[in-house]
């Protein structure tokens, strides 16, 4: 006989990984330590796979583990946006919405176009800017949350998922092969660092050539064959090319994509959206 996954059992996983500690989500889902411990106990007997294991005195997330929770705030996810469909008519008002430049085009119209069936009374004012702004507009609390790379690790955020950075330039130009390279870089952005590391260590010649407050004006300088740029893999407009090893460029790292939420409690609205990104971005993850 098949198992069921149980929400009151994934929603306890979810607990134990936001909160670090069996003992800290014992005291958010209202049980006892020993209770969380044999819920995990049984998660592990209907998926079949060690979801813990010891790392020191602190018990871990196994790949197994890792790999449920993505299912289980996926899960979690659709019960909510289920049961907040037949509420759509209650939830009205405005949501201020922050989206790094980068995944406004590549992940929000599917989000936006999903939300709007739903909660058709919802306004949403979305704001645009590089991370930083936009963490700092989250956190003063002219916005509900933002969905932003996260580059301080004093920033208080629930991690969504990873992009690789790649290496862009213009198809129809040779820009990547001119010595010394041409460089657009975002001003005070941590990709532009990673980018003049990387090239720093595989002792290439570059200059810093251009420099912008948005991804509109590096696609701009690219596409124009002025300079290379580095971006998140999932935002590369179709007119530019992907540089690969091949091409004689080093690898780069991988972004961390969360969300950043104001200090204040969250309307409906706010929190219904907020749950459309996380599934959307977890989907995502989860496809990759």
């Amino acid at each position: 006989m098949q198992s069921n996954l149980d929400l009151e059992l994934l929603h306890t996983l979810v607990a134990i990984a936001d909160s670090g500690s069996f003992g800290a989500a014992a005291r958010n889902v209202h049980r006892t330590q020993s209770a969380v411990s044999m819920q995990m106990k049984r998660l592990e007997e209907i998926v079949g796979q060690p979801l813990f294991e010891k790392n020191g005195r602190r018990s871990v997330l196994t790949l197994h583990g890792q790999n449920l929770l993505l299912y289980a705030r996926r899960i979690l996810s659709l019960q909510r946006e289920a049961l907040a469909t037949f509420r759509s008519p209650e939830i009205h008002g405005e949501v201020r919405l922050g989206v790094c430049d980068d995944y406004v085009m590549s992940f929000m119209p599917a989000i936006f176009a999903g939300f709007a069936k739903a909660f058709p009374g919802v306004h949403i004012r979305l704001d645009s800017q590089p991370s930083t702004k936009l963490i700092e507009a989250t956190q003063s609390g002219e916005l509900d949350f933002s969905l932003v790379n996260i580059i301080h690790n004093d920033v208080a955020y629930e991690k969504l998922t990873n992009e690789p950075l790649v290496w862009v330039t213009s198809p129809n130009h040779a820009t990547h092969e001119k010595s010394p390279l041409s460089l657009a870089v975002e001003n005070n952005c941590l990709w532009g660092r990673w980018a003049r590391k990387a090239l720093d260590d595989d002792n290439r010649l570059y200059r810093v050539g251009y420099s912008t407050f948005n991804i509109t004006g590096i696609v701009a300088i690219i596409e124009a064959g002025l300079a290379v740029s580095v971006m998140s893999r999932s935002s590369v407009p179709p007119q530019l090319r992907i540089l690969q090893e091949a091409d004689g460029f080093p690898s780069l790292p991988h972004t961390e994509i969360g969300l950043v939420l104001s200090t204040g409690d969250l309307s409906p609205a706010a929190k219904c959206l907020a749950d459309a990104v996380r599934q959307s971005l977890t989907a995502t993850a989860i496809a990759a």
